[in-house]
Formats: C-alpha cells, structure tokens, sequence
C-alpha cells in the first residue's frame, strides 16, 4: 500500500467534523509518525487513546516554550554571554573558595557581559551582575587586607 493510499484510508476513517488534532493522533494512532515518542511507545505493537493523549499533551506543552528554547539554532554556545556566564559563576564561586581567582573572573565577566551588550545579545546583563555579586567576597578580603595597615 502506498503512503496516498494508506494517507486516505486514514482520513477516511475520521468523522466529517474532525481537525487537524483528530488527524494527527489517527496519524499517531497508526504509527505514521514517531515524531515526539519515548522509546517504550515506539517498542508498543499498538498505542492506546491514553498513549496517544500523552504524546499530544508533551506536543502541546513544547509549544508553549518560547522558540528561542526549542530552536537549537538560535544558541550559540559560544557566545559573549555564555562565556561571560561561566566567567560569572566562577567568580561567584571562587569569591568564597579563593578570591584570587575571582579577581580575574570577575572583569572576564564584565568584559563578556559589555560585549554582549554591545552585540544586543539576550541576557547580556547577566554576567555584568555575576561580577558585581562576586565583588561583595573580594571586598571584604580587601577590607580586612588593608584594616592591618
């Protein structure tokens, strides 16, 4: 059988007042498409109505998520920001383990955050605000370093 045939026999068998959701779980339903299930259902021999149900409920709840989210395109992992985040954290982190590290960390971050912003990236802000809360450790370091003077 050819996909045409097999495409309207399916539609032939939806009722007249049927949408497009009707025809994508009969497509489901049939395993015409696979797009979007977990292993143990494309293991199945046959979905159930519920199987069915909770593939078009995980397609329901992607739509929801912004596109910039569901578009591996759109990131780009080498970015001003990405690095100034992980500049970011690092600093944050090391404020409290060992500040001297957070002493290059932190302007690394403010560098990457103000060429993010420069760029208009998305949430270039972010590691310019890492940087500053990562200061708060390295100025009490500073603070007890220069009360023995």
């Amino acid at each position: 059988m050819s996909v045409k045939e097999e495409a309207q026999r399916i539609l032939a068998e939806l009722p007249d007042n049927a949408d497009w959701n009707d025809l994508v779980k009969a497509l489901y339903l049939n395993k015409k498409i696979t797009l979007g299930m977990t292993d143990l259902e494309l293991s199945k021999s046959t979905l159930t109505d519920d199987d069915v149900a909770a593939i078009m409920a995980r397609l329901h709840s992607a739509r929801a998520v912004p596109d910039d989210m569901r578009n591996t395109r759109d990131y780009r992992p080498g970015n001003a920001v990405t690095t100034g985040m992980v500049a970011g954290i690092i600093a944050i982190f090391f404020a409290f383990v060992f500040p001297p590290i957070s002493w290059i960390a932190a302007p690394v971050a403010v560098v990457a955050g103000a060429i993010g912003l420069k760029n208009r990236q998305r949430k270039a802000w972010v590691p310019i605000l890492m940087a500053v809360v990562s200061m708060g450790p390295m100025l009490m370091v500073l603070n007890e370093q220069f009360a023995y003077f």
